[in-house]
């Protein structure tokens, strides 16, 4: 026990008082003898020793009434956990919680920054040589992720901390602070803060089996930390997300319009009829636009642009909104060509008009330039195509190209092949047709004999009949009109762009897929309406190949006569190389990369993450190519790689959408979530601190030895009472 006042203490001297009265007012006996004295000898002795007890209580008492309240002056603590609380060291772990939500807010003052300097505060009361680590929720911090044993050197990389990271882990940050108490942590006072806006995705039930399997690794500990649950900052009630950004176009030319679907989410009860949203390239504003948005309803805006300069650009689209600034915008990554090469490998040269394997195919990847008049008038193609024969194709052809299609090939020489295999590990894209020159026998040996060969099917019977005639064309199968999840025929679904619908399929392969595992099994994209495959799909290496059941010239149907000719076949060469190209738009926590020329390789490119810091990375070389790879994308944003030859690429890593929802823990719920971690739950830094300075430092206790002292008065009077009715 410890004072506050301790010079207080000298009031103890008054407990001397009642005994000094007592002493000066003792009664005096006169003694008067008489003859039968003796007679009461016995019963006077007895009450002599009954008051004698009597009057010792009673001046205890009186003593003890100026003594507690001497005590009670200089306010006593209760310390008798001194030793092991108050001046020991001890080990504390801070969960921060430094995900998207935690934004809320301007600058200094969102949750973020609230709950950091709350994180400092901790550090900086704990007793000299404790430890802290701090553990950001979705994602580490390089400085104070490892224990340290100098709190007061760890408060100023504590308050230089930034959020701004993807999705909180409540589970996975449990359970590396049951590591550390388990192996990186050694005092045995510990305590385990968790510091965070509560948000129902992030600490909800959906969570909870997981969240218990890493409490169950912390209650394994010898020593049990304490648990204090800290709601930091204030509720978010309204917030409104720019979700998404759509394009029109799988890959993107220059001075080809694309148009820029952003999807837009509203999340609160608030409405927002009139909302600014203004679009950006490469960081300039090109047009803005309003959005209507009804309590927790969505819309889409359109915006259009045409991109003069091939490279790499970036699009913003930006809604003036709430205080969560972080997900009031979404970004795109946009690789611009200036042209997609693509070699045709044809098994029939015919010279004649539209009689040559390719010829439809040729107008359709290339329908500028097969129009004088739209040549002239100054509109080009993206895709560039080349034809060469079957015989005369080498690997030299296809050195140059995202996308190869053969078409109608008999057979192909074992050079051919493996130049073919190494072209689509490398991540190129190969399209199959296949034709009345296709030796069937041949391709399944060669192209389809198990889930490592390049084909996704074998080519089974072949059905229908060729001819145009009336009766073959009534029995021709047709493509089924859908709704697409394939990517390649996902345009469809859009009315605006055409249907599928009125091909007829005279003649056509039945395709059988190559048994394969389920993580890597073909994927069919589109069926006829006989539930025979129409076109299927596998991934092979880094790179796609799709297989047809028919002929991509007429011999086989009336395809290359349907207005979805053209689109269908530049949406597949278009779907096929974006596989060449690593992708640019990619979720927190994948990996950016990108293929350079070969020349570059061991040589150092530089990548700026959103928070400016700027990363040295090492060329390697790959097959054909060198590659540039980078890991550590923990924060939503624009990453800028800018290569030797002086090449800048633009990544953008998406925001997780659920942290847009800003819904929080209710009372019941945060109180349920306290008593499944067994932890206890402050509001605020003031509460705090006095429950630290409480269980470190004692425990004042003088309105309790108030009380007390006001039951001794009583006990006095209680006393005199009865003494004084007893004396003779």
């Amino acid at each position: 026990m410890t004072f506050l006042n301790f010079i207080l203490l000298g009031g103890l001297a008054a407990a001397s008082l009642p005994l000094i009265i007592h002493l000066l007012n003792r009664q005096r006996y006169q003694v008067v003898p008489w003859g039968a004295m003796h007679l009461l000898e016995t019963v006077l002795k007895v009450h002599t020793r009954r008051l004698k007890w009597e009057h010792l209580i009673l001046l205890i008492v009186r003593t003890a009434i100026p003594l507690f309240i001497a005590i009670c002056m200089a306010r006593p603590v209760l310390t008798g956990l001194n030793q092991l609380a108050g001046a020991v060291r001890t080990s504390q772990v801070v969960l921060l919680d430094n995900s998207l939500s935690m934004e809320v807010g301007e600058g200094e003052k969102s949750n973020f920054t609230t709950a950091r300097d709350t994180a400092a505060k901790i550090a900086n009361n704990l007793p000299r040589g404790s430890e802290i680590a701090v553990v950001g929720m979705a994602g580490a911090f390089d400085d104070v992720g490892e224990p340290s044993s100098d709190p007061a050197g760890a408060v100023q990389k504590i308050r230089a901390l930034n959020g701004g990271f993807g999705m909180a882990r409540s589970a996975a940050s449990l359970e590396t602070a049951a590591g550390l108490f388990a192996s990186r942590l050694h005092h045995a006072d510990r305590s385990l803060a968790i510091l965070s806006d509560f948000q129902k995705v992030t600490w909800g039930a959906d969570d909870a089996p997981a969240r218990a399997r890493a409490m169950d690794l912390i209650r394994a500990q010898p020593v049990h930390p304490r648990i204090i649950l800290f709601p930091t900052g204030g509720s978010v009630k309204d917030n409104v997300a720019v979700e998404s950004i759509e394009l029109s176009r799988t890959l993107v030319g220059i001075n080809q319009k694309v148009q820029f679907r952003a999807n837009i989410k509203n999340y609160g009860a608030k409405a927002w009829p009139d909302l600014r949203v203004y679009f950006r390239v490469d960081g300039t504003e090109k047009s803005a636009s309003t959005a209507n948005l009804s309590p927790n309803g969505s819309a889409q805006i359109l915006f259009s642009y045409s991109f003069e300069k091939a490279g790499s650009h970036f699009v913003e689209v930006r809604a003036d909104a709430d205080a969560l600034k972080a997900d009031n915008a979404a970004m795109a990554s946009i690789p611009v060509l200036d042209s997609l090469p693509v070699v045709l490998i044809s098994g029939d040269m015919n010279p004649e008009p539209l009689r040559a394997e390719t010829a439809f195919l040729e107008i359709a990847l290339q329908p500028f330039t097969a129009t004088p008049a739209a040549k002239e008038a100054g509109f080009s193609d993206l895709i560039s195509s080349a034809v060469v024969s079957a015989e005369k194709f080498s690997a030299a052809d296809l050195s140059k190209v995202k996308v190869a299609v053969i078409a109608n090939v008999a057979r192909l020489r074992d050079e051919q092949i493996s130049a073919l295999q190494n072209f689509v590990k490398d991540g190129g894209g190969l399209l199959v047709f296949p034709g009345d020159k296709t030796e069937t026998s041949w391709f399944n040996s060669h192209f389809a004999t198990d889930a490592n060969s390049l084909l996704p099917c074998k080519l089974a019977a072949l059905r229908g009949n060729a001819a145009s005639d009336s009766a073959a064309t009534e029995t021709a199968p047709c493509i089924v009109v859908q709704h697409y999840d394939h990517p390649a025929l996902a345009f469809f679904n859009d009315p605006k762009n055409g249907s599928l619908r009125g091909a007829q399929i005279r003649q056509w392969y039945r395709l059988d897929p190559v048994p394969a595992p389920a993580n890597a099994a073909p994927v069919i994209a589109a069926k006829l309406d006989n539930s025979d495959p129409f076109l299927v799909e596998k991934n092979y290496g880094e790179g796609r190949v799709m297989l047809c059941c028919t002929a991509c010239d007429a011999d086989w149907g009336n395809m290359p006569m349907r207005p979805f000719y053209l689109p269908l076949m530049q949406q597949l060469v278009s779907h096929l190389a974006s596989k060449v190209y690593p992708p640019r738009n990619v979720e927190i926590g994948q990996r950016i990369g990108a293929f350079v020329p070969a020349s570059l390789a061991d040589k150092r490119a530089f990548l700026t993450t959103p928070d400016n810091a700027r990363h040295e990375i090492k060329i390697t070389k790959q097959e054909i190519h060198g590659i540039v790879e980078y890991e550590g994308t923990t924060r939503p944003g624009l990453y800028l790689l800018e290569l030797p030859d002086n090449t800048t690429l633009h990544f953008v890593v998406r925001p997780p959408p659920a942290e847009s929802n800003p819904e929080q823990l209710t009372e019941q719920e945060m109180q349920t979530l306290a008593r499944d971690l067994g932890g206890t739950i402050v509001k605020n830094w003031e509460e705090y601190d006095r429950a630290e300075h409480d269980r470190r430092f004692g425990r004042e206790i003088w309105k309790g030895l108030l009380g007390f002292i006001l039951g001794l008065c009583f006990t006095e009077l209680a006393l005199i009472r009865f003494v004084t009715r007893r004396t003779p």
